[in-house]
């Protein structure tokens, strides 16, 4: 295991057990060498990582030491070990779809005007209606744009939770792709729901946008044929089934390798 992972695994350990808190002062980088047997060096490097991820704040102490303290702020510090984790580890597809249920209607369901990032909601729109879109850019800004929905809910923990999942729900709807009829049926139906939703938000019918995002979400399964209680991991069914068929559409030209539809192509 990384020396990162192995400090962030003892760190997450020491929170549970009550025996640090946030916004502890911990041992120098030469003390967590000495803790966990690797050279300084190799500690020093671990713990950039970790500032990077924003779980540490990293200070200058004395004899050129490194005094690293833990991130205050909850959100900041649970977000990125999160994200190491679901990059790192099988989840049942059923869980995510459930945790994407559950967190983007309750955004929803308690947002409020001033919470409701509207121009980010509206440049993604745009984004996703662009004539030379292809479908790895499409999925990203599928996903950052239920990401500002959940930002709509005024909670920095939940939202932070929320974008831990990005790389997983990124592949696993990639995977419906090589599952759906018609990926030009499928990506009007995407945008025109989306806009719905941007819609309910912007009259303030938060219980509208709660059921049109859920709705939203388990229709992707329907339609693609997929059950999420039967497919095992977000690193197994239905992504490799999904993508051996994404190409082998793509190899028989109903879904180009730049991800363009031929109608699209041809008026590009």
């Amino acid at each position: 295991m990384a020396t990162h992972r192995e400090v962030l695994q003892w760190l997450e350990n020491e929170l549970f057990d009550g025996r640090l808190v946030l916004g502890q002062r911990l041992p120098t980088d030469k003390d967590l060498a000495a803790i966990f047997r690797v050279s300084r060096n190799s500690m020093r490097e671990a713990l950039k990582i970790l500032e990077a991820q924003g779980i540490v704040k990293l200070f200058e102490g004395h004899h050129r030491s490194i005094l690293p303290i833990l991130v205050r702020e909850p959100a900041a510090s649970a977000g990125p070990a999160l994200q190491l984790h679901m990059a790192t580890s099988e989840h049942p597809l059923r869980d995510i779809v459930r945790t994407r249920v559950l967190l983007e209607s309750t955004a929803l369901q308690s947002a409020e005007p001033q919470h409701v990032p509207v121009p980010e909601l509206r440049s993604v729109l745009t984004e996703m209606d662009r004539e030379d879109l292809g479908l790895k850019q499409f999925h990203d800004l599928y996903v950052s744009f239920h990401i500002a929905l959940v930002k709509s809910g005024g909670n920095a923990v939940n939202t932070a939770l929320f974008t831990a999942l990005r790389d997983s729900i990124y592949e696993y709807t990639m995977a419906l792709v090589g599952h759906v009829p018609l990926w030009t049926t499928t990506s009007s139906r995407i945008r025109a729901e989306h806009r719905a939703i941007v819609g309910a938000l912007e009259a303030g019918d938060r219980s509208l946008a709660a059921r049109l995002v859920r709705e939203h979400i388990e229709y992707q399964y329907e339609e693609a044929g997929v059950d999420p209680d039967a497919a095992h991991s977000t690193t197994g069914d239905p992504r490799a089934e999904g993508a051996a068929a994404a190409s082998s559409r793509e190899a028989d030209g109903e879904i180009p390798a730049d991800g363009l539809e031929p109608a699209r192509r041809a008026s590009a």
